[in-house]
């Protein structure tokens, strides 16, 4: 990777513009947990990203990464869309949490067990050009997580994220979620880390069974809820980036920022020592919460980007939640002559 942990706290962060790079449209008005490739890392050589809506997730490309087109839909009703890439295979793995529409058989309708799945689940697919993509595969179950079901009917697992460690596995993901009593917002109550010695599983949790960071009602930026969070490996550790809900005491009100936290071993992760990464600002497109994030490196560039959902809301219309994006550089210190 060629980072430690000690480069991210020097990394100044600003945004790209005042306004999303996506915006959310008529038939898509919520637009949520982003993840993207870079040209190289894609087999077009063409930006892509992937989010979800309440149809399912959708698929984008750019030529540039600020000019976004939709591509097609690429699973319906799923969720929290991420992308593993080994040996020239990309896998889309995603949280799918009711049954699959009915299929139609000789004119007569039919309906296969899996399409009778309705609890939540990751499912993984995979692909070798990003256009057609196998039939899903179940690599794990909400009912074997015991705290995704805290404050819930039914168990709730969210954002998947596949990291290989040593030869290993790693699946960090959200468990259990609740909605913000204010205005109903809906997310992650914990987050918890799964491993497995092979790609499609089975994983089985980590840390002794019990969720890696939970909310806690004295925590300055997690009282309410853990909410999204992306973990990148780093040359020393993994560093990952939180957007974190707490009940904003002044105002009255519940709200998000976007953290830095870090980790030596990916189990125990804490604050990195600096400031807030993203506030929602007092107006605007993201005024309401900062919701989810993906974070990489472009080498060539030699800059981050994070792409990023937030949302607003004004009067009696529904929700709007697009995707902006934040620019990050590390100083360079300039020779001075005199």
């Amino acid at each position: 990777m060629g980072h430690l942990l000690s480069t991210f706290s020097k990394i100044s962060w600003y945004p790209f513009s005042d306004e999303p790079v996506i915006r959310s449209i008529w038939y898509m008005p919520r637009l949520c947990d982003p993840f993207f490739l870079f040209p190289e890392e894609s087999p077009d050589g063409k930006w892509h990203l992937f989010g979800h809506t309440w149809v399912g997730i959708e698929h984008f490309i750019s030529e540039n990464g600020i000019s976004w087109e939709p591509r097609k839909m690429v699973a319906l009703r799923g969720h929290s869309p991420s992308v593993y890439r080994e040996d020239g295979v990309y896998y889309l793995i995603y949280e799918k949490h009711n049954a699959s529409p009915p299929a139609f058989n000789k004119g007569r309708l039919r309906r296969r067990e899996q399409e009778k799945i309705s609890y939540s689940r990751f499912e993984m697919r995979s692909s070798t050009d990003l256009v057609l993509f196998s039939e899903p595969k179940i690599i794990l179950d909400s009912r074997e997580i015991p705290f995704a079901a805290d404050g819930l009917k039914k168990p709730r697992i969210s954002r998947p994220q596949i990291i290989k460690d040593r030869g290993g596995y790693r699946l960090y993901f959200g468990a259990s979620h609740l909605k913000l009593p204010d205005t109903q917002q809906k997310t992650s109550r914990y987050f918890a880390l799964a491993i497995s010695s092979s790609l499609e599983g089975p994983y089985a949790l980590a840390n002794e069974g019990e969720p890696l960071i939970s909310p806690y009602a004295d925590d300055p930026f997690r009282s309410m809820a853990v909410g999204s969070i992306k973990v990148l490996p780093a040359d020393d550790g993994f560093i990952a980036f939180e957007c974190a809900m707490s009940w904003d005491k002044e105002h009255a009100k519940t709200t998000s920022v976007l953290l830095q936290l870090e980790s030596s071993d990916g189990l125990a992760f804490k604050p990195s020592m600096r400031s807030v990464l993203l506030s929602p600002p007092q107006q605007g497109w993201a005024s309401r919460y900062i919701v989810s994030c993906d974070v990489h490196y472009k080498k060539e560039e030699g800059c981050w980007y994070c792409y990023y959902s937030a949302n607003s809301k004004h009067g009696y219309y529904p929700v709007q939640e697009s995707i902006g994006l934040l620019l990050g550089k590390e100083p360079t210190l300039r020779k001075v002559f005199m």
